[in-house]
């Protein structure tokens, strides 16, 4: 009695071994299966915009938010036979050094495809980015070729603001589309009116901070939110220093208007 017990526990043991080997074999084969490049090179088709004027000249935009981010780190990752930690930190590594959880990063690429070099006028003052509510948004950072003769093309990181004065997101759940604008690409009189527009609907991309992917965002959200509070507190102590000297001014002048009454 006691041997067949001790043999169904046995006959148990390994068929619940067998199935986790199975279960570890087939995840690991589905893995395998995954092609993080082509995944990256959907994921980036999906949040690029581009557009030619006539045969003269092509611009197209990569919009750099969390979902390019991690079809890129994975894809990086798999490359370059990262563990699962060295991938997380590449992925911080990645997200401090291009700043995109401080800025809305748009990748643009400008190519001259016939005629003469381009040369865009005054590229800070006619490239904006737009909401649906016609908020303007100037870029503060990009690459300095943009404002210089372009002989074939150009492409870099142009940086605009991700949040508005007060603080807020310009990107978020209301927020149904964003347009990037340029203008004056080009001194050829016959292009020089030409404008671009590249659209993204519904831009915004929720947070999902439960998921391993999203803890690098999560964690540069919460040190930007550390430093904002620190932003605030200094503004707070400045401003209270101005009511200080606003409150002692007042004290001065209405011993001031005393002294002045005691003279009538």
């Amino acid at each position: 009695m006691k041997s067949k017990i001790k043999s169904k526990i046995k006959s148990k043991i390994i068929t619940t071994l067998v199935l986790a080997c199975i279960f570890m074999l087939m995840v690991g084969i589905a893995e395998g299966q995954v092609d993080y490049d082509q995944l990256y090179r959907d994921t980036a088709k999906k949040w690029t915009r581009s557009t030619k004027v006539g045969d003269a000249f092509s611009v197209e935009a990569l919009f750099w938010n969390e979902e390019v981010v991690q079809a890129w780190v994975a894809k990086y990752g798999k490359e370059n036979l990262l563990s699962a930690e060295e991938e997380l930190a590449y992925h911080q590594d990645f997200l401090q050094r291009e700043r995109i959880n401080r800025y809305l990063v748009f990748e643009v690429t400008i190519k001259k495809l016939k005629g003469a070099p381009l040369y865009p006028m005054k590229f800070a003052q006619n490239t904006y980015l737009v909401d649906d509510r016609g908020n303007k948004f100037y870029p503060l950072e990009f690459p300095p070729e943009f404002e210089e003769k372009i002989f074939d093309q150009v492409t870099g990181k142009v940086y605009f603001p991700r949040f508005d004065k007060e603080g807020n997101p310009i990107i978020n759940p209301d927020t149904h589309y964003i347009t990037l604008h340029f203008a004056r690409l080009s001194i050829d009189p016959q292009l020089i009116s030409k404008e671009v527009n590249l659209t993204w609907d519904n831009p915004y991309l929720p947070p999902d901070y439960s998921r391993p992917e999203w803890k690098p965002a999560l964690e540069e959200e919460i040190l930007r939110l550390e430093e904002r509070v620190k932003e605030l507190e200094l503004q707070k102590k400045m401003l209270e220093d101005k009511i200080k000297g606003i409150d002692n001014e007042i004290e001065e002048v209405k011993a001031r208007i005393k002294d002045l009454q005691k003279e009538r």
